[in-house]
């Protein structure tokens, strides 16, 4: 596959758009061109142009650029830009109903590899499917999935990996930096479920939306004074459309909740600060996909697997057959698994973990780079 013009050393126009603006795929994706293809022209479509002053920031803490264009998407400037881009990234979409533009490539780098159903996958009569020239996959294993769940030939398919896992390697910041917090802890835990009841977005109910026992008042005071006791902290991030986030805020002295506002008024992104956990507690979210890539424990914690299946429904049809980890059913089990792991340095599942990544990901390194040689290959 080939741009009409070349892209190395010839002046382009990028247009990139992401959710929440200037994250994810597309943010590492616009680092990389701003490193190595200099003289492109970078324009930045945002939701919220409030946030212009926030990504600058961002901007100019990943990249040496000075030359990037920031409008609101919903705007004449930013429609003439987009539909003038000779390359647009996003990741959730952006202007659908525009279809596909001639002599432009539209790359949809999507916001993690699934294990929950999307697309075509989640709703096989959906009018909501992102229309793209190109996708990524980590794997020709994902790439298959992808293919199905866009309804797009696999040749459209790029097994390149995610360009936000580069920040695994670059521009790495410990964890606690965000807290400005410089004790010293002998474990650090990521806490990051996935959402059950959305606000924003993909307005969706998926599993058990009435009970949430890990995250009740006593059962979050019982986990923290066990953190408090063994030195060790943990930190809980929601998904960005995550009802959640409206109520869980109130830190405690070993339990501290994570924002995007948090991230942004640092000027970093998520993916700089995970190769400074030790342990990552999830359920189904698609983060434990990316983080096989730095080979640490895991451990996936939820107590509606049936209920989830039978409401969003998975990707594979036992999908335990790839969560690489502890699974955790209640509180009392968390407590048990938690004790056990910060008094211990044993590691139960490395192996099956391991047998995972392998069949996850291609590409161990380089992610950006692979996907700017893919689209000129």
């Amino acid at each position: 596959m080939k741009f009409n013009r070349g892209l190395f050393g010839i002046k382009k126009s990028i247009v990139y758009h992401s959710f929440p603006d200037f994250s994810d795929n597309s943010f590492a994706a616009f680092v990389y061109a701003s490193e190595n293809l200099p003289d492109h022209k970078a324009i930045w479509l945002v939701d919220k142009i409030e946030n212009l002053e926030k990504g600058r920031l961002l901007i100019k803490n990943y990249t040496k650029t000075t030359k990037t264009i920031i409008l609101k998407k919903k705007s004449l400037k930013g429609v003439f830009y987009y539909l003038s881009a000779d390359i647009v990234f996003h990741t959730h979409g952006l202007y659908n109903f525009f279809g596909l533009i001639p002599n432009q490539k539209k790359i949809n780098l999507w916001h993690g590899m699934p294990l929950k159903t999307i697309g075509y996958l989640d709703n096989p009569k959906s009018k909501n499917v992102q229309i793209s020239n190109y996708h990524v996959a980590t794997s020709p294993f994902y790439q298959k999935i992808i293919s199905q769940a866009f309804g797009v030939p696999i040749n459209r398919v790029l097994t390149v990996g995610q360009p936000r896992n580069d920040f695994f390697y670059k521009k790495t910041k410990p964890i606690h930096c965000l807290f400005d917090d410089n004790k010293s802890y002998d474990k650090t835990l990521l806490w990051m479920p996935t959402y059950r009841k959305s606000f924003i977005g993909d307005i969706r109910a998926d599993g058990n939306t009435s009970e949430d026992i890990f995250f009740s008042s006593q059962n979050l005071v019982n986990t923290n004074a066990l953190l408090r006791g063994s030195n060790a902290v943990c930190y809980i991030k929601f998904h960005p459309m995550d009802i959640r986030i409206k109520t869980f805020r109130n830190h405690m002295s070993n339990i501290k909740f994570l924002t995007n506002e948090l991230f942004e008024a640092k000027s970093i992104n998520l993916y700089s600060v995970l190769n400074s956990v030790d342990l990552l507690l999830t359920d189904f979210s698609s983060v434990y996909i990316d983080f096989l890539l730095l080979d640490k424990p895991i451990a996936f914690v939820f107590s509606d697997f049936e209920m989830f299946k039978k409401t969003r429904g998975f990707i594979f049809a036992n999908p335990e057959k790839y969560m690489p980890g502890e699974k955790i059913t209640n509180h009392e089990e968390l407590l048990f698994f938690l004790k056990r792991f910060l008094k211990s340095e044993t590691d139960d599942h490395k192996e099956f973990r391991q047998k995972v990544m392998k069949k996850f990901h291609t590409h161990k390194r380089d992610f950006s780079k692979t996907l700017f040689k893919s689209m000129v290959s």
